[in-house]
């Protein structure tokens, strides 16, 4: 089956399992339904003998997934999947009140995150009327509108996007119906600026984001995610938080970019947190060294080591194993993926990341705080 991938556990007794729905801001009927069916589930009493029998598991709601991640014995793993289906399919709907308002703090403590709401107002501009637009813990999402029709339609709708395992052996499969991810097209990127005034904020928080390639454009997406790690991905030695931070004075408190190839768009976005006051020279630096188009070789070896790096300390625990095979199952990626990503970068000139800096469009950028 394509959508589910089995990996030999390093580990003689633990099985992870990394399962994602069709519950993430791309695919929900009703924008904020996976909000409000977390705390559901969490309040189930399949989700207490979880906990009883020694299983851990934790949401995640994405932009293209909600993920449900597992950690087990494997001598119980059987029942752990028992499990995890009655409480999928159980949903305990009598307290829908109890978890909307549940969803509702966690949602408003997010946007209190100068952080996290930046990045949020950022991407509502980028995206506009696009799914994307609405960030999963930090968009002003109308949760009173949720009824209990709208929690039994996303149940019964409710679809396995992929199955990753990592277990000494491949005996596990999840008994809810799959499905394969389907994108849905930009019709069009947006550019511009939003600045959103928070009160009793010490710190304000910049984004500026940029639209890259998707996931599936593999070759696209394995440049960027070295010219990110050149911008801001390899902390104390990245462009800038060198500039930013370091050779500004403290003109930030951090500096630091990411990358997120999703499937229907790849979102580049550098973020600052600053005090108010030198808002715009930290934008400045901020512009000026992303629009510095000039690579040197050293910069470029150390970006790739540092990526190799992160992949192989990664893959030394089965839950970082999940993680990051996970993609190739959802995404319908070759199963030789990271082979094919380290190969690539590894032949890389520093014009071909000089090329990708200089065709970067206008960002939006947002300022919270």
């Amino acid at each position: 089956m394509a959508n589910k991938l089995f990996i030999k556990s390093p580990v003689s007794d633990v099985a992870v399992l990394d399962i994602k729905l069709n519950l993430g801001s791309l695919q929900e009927a009703y924008p904020g339904v996976a909000n409000v069916l977390i705390p559901l589930w969490r309040m189930s009493n399949y989700a207490r003998e979880l906990e009883r029998v020694g299983v851990s598991f934790s949401f995640e709601k994405g932009f293209d997934a909600l993920t449900l991640r597992v950690k087990a014995r494997y001598s119980v793993v059987g029942k752990a999947v028992k499990l995890i289906e009655g409480m999928l399919l159980n949903p305990v709907i009598d307290r829908l009140g109890d978890a909307i308002r549940e969803a509702r703090t966690s949602i408003s403590i997010n946007r209190e995150d100068t952080a996290v709401r930046s990045v949020a107002e950022a991407l509502k501009v980028l995206f506009n009327d696009h799914p994307y637009s609405r960030h999963p813990i930090a968009y002003d999402y109308r949760l009173d509108g949720i009824t209990r029709d709208h929690i039994r339609e996303a149940i019964e709708s409710l679809r396995v996007l992929s199955l990753t395992i990592v277990a000494p052996e491949n005996t596990v499969d999840i008994d809810l119906p799959y499905t394969n991810y389907e994108g849905v097209p930009v019709n069009r990127f947006r550019s511009g600026d939003v600045d959103v005034k928070l009160e009793g904020k010490v710190q304000t928080t910049i984004t500026i984001a940029y639209p890259s390639y998707g996931i599936k454009d593999l070759e696209g997406s394995f440049r960027v995610t070295v010219m990110n790690t050149v911008l801001g991905g390899m902390g104390l030695v990245s462009r800038l938080y060198r500039e930013v931070r370091v050779r500004r004075g403290g003109l930030a408190y951090y500096a630091y970019s990411m990358y997120w190839p999703l499937g229907s768009s790849g979102i580049l976005i550098a973020m600052a947190g600053v005090r108010r006051e030198v808002l715009k020279e930290a934008l400045e630096v901020m512009l000026s060294t992303i629009g510095e188009q000039t690579i040197s070789e050293e910069e470029l070896r150390m970006a790739i080591r540092n990526r190799v790096g992160r992949l192989k300390v990664n893959a030394e625990s089965p839950e970082g194993m999940a993680m990051l095979y996970s993609v190739i199952p959802t995404y319908g990626l070759p199963t030789d993926y990271y082979e094919r990503f380290i190969n690539y970068i590894s032949g890389l000139r520093p014009e071909d990341i000089s090329r990708e800096l200089r065709n970067l469009p206008r960002p939006a950028i947002a300022v919270v705080g």
